[in-house]
């Protein structure tokens, strides 16, 4: 039998609305971002009609919008968070929701909700590939550069150095109880890098560990090996060891090579990037604009 992972789906957005939104909804019709039109749906339908084709999909607990925001054809739960509240206390309350109707699982499978390119198959192969390591506390997809590049070109992904490979984080990642617990400052501190994100810093030279450097320095007997990653010298099982250190927490990888899986929507040309993607992978008639 197929094991049924619960899911959070990452809805919400920013105390104060990133520029994204500023330029694709000027008349401010929509309070999160994942609600924009998108080739004549709303961008998180794509998202989750990919999710729910997964036989490994279970509970879909929606984390940032509430019932009057977005109302679906088939069974979500909308976790009782304020839209604005920090990525590591919207994982928080989405543990506690689950526990309280029932759902006791000790691995929770994170998807965002601004990825309309993915689709099923790469899903099923994380999923997959977090039934086949459920000791480790967090499970970080990322998708190789080159991939993307072949669909994409000059992507602007923040990319990881490895000696091995050259990655940068997929749109879904696996964390145990204890990791939503006792991960909470490198979760928020994370989801802090990725909202500064803005064009002109949104370059290959930036580290990848950049968000959680403020962390690390705290921790002396990692120097060395942040210094190697920086050098592009580390393979990516030490820097799965890295992470190990900083977190206390058992992390792992999984690779997946699908351009789809990757490219979420953060800036404003990325709209239009992943609508022709769209169109092309999935063989969706073309439109113009938002819509």
């Amino acid at each position: 039998m197929v094991k049924k992972f619960p899911v959070f789906v990452l809805c919400g957005r920013d105390e104060k609305k990133r520029e994204i939104l500023e330029e694709l909804d000027p008349k401010d019709e929509y309070e999160v971002k994942c609600l924009l039109p998108f080739l004549g749906k709303r961008m998180i339908d794509w998202q989750l009609e990919a999710l729910r084709e997964s036989p490994y999909c279970g509970e879909l607990l929606l984390l940032g919008i509430s019932e009057d925001l977005a109302t679906f054809d088939y069974p979500v739960h909308y976790v009782p968070i304020p839209l604005t509240a920090t990525f590591g206390k919207k994982l928080l309350a989405g543990l506690e929701y689950a526990r309280s109707i029932g759902i006791e699982d000790k691995v929770f499978v994170t998807s965002s909700s601004d990825t309309p390119g993915i689709t099923v198959e790469p899903i099923n192969e994380f999923f997959e590939f977090v039934e086949n390591h459920l000791e480790y506390d967090f499970i970080q997809s990322v998708v190789p550069d080159d991939v993307t590049k072949e669909a994409f070109g000059d992507h602007q992904r923040v990319i990881g150095k490895f000696k091995d490979i050259h990655i940068y984080p997929g749109e879904m990642f696996s964390m145990s109880e204890k990791g939503i617990r006792t991960g909470q400052a490198i979760i928020d501190e994370t989801g802090r890098g990725r909202r500064r994100i803005k064009k002109q810093n949104r370059e290959k030279k930036n580290s990848a560990l950049k968000p959680i450097l403020r962390i690390v320095l705290r921790k002396p007997r990692t120097w060395p090996l942040i210094i190697k990653f920086l050098l592009g010298r580390m393979p990516i099982a030490k820097g799965e060891r890295l992470l190990e250190i900083i977190s206390g927490l058992r992390v792992k990888s999984a690779v997946i090579k699908d351009a789809g899986f990757g490219m979420d929507i953060d800036l404003t040309e990325d709209y239009m990037k992943l609508k022709k993607f769209v169109c092309k992978t999935k063989n969706v008639p073309f439109t113009d604009g938002i819509s």
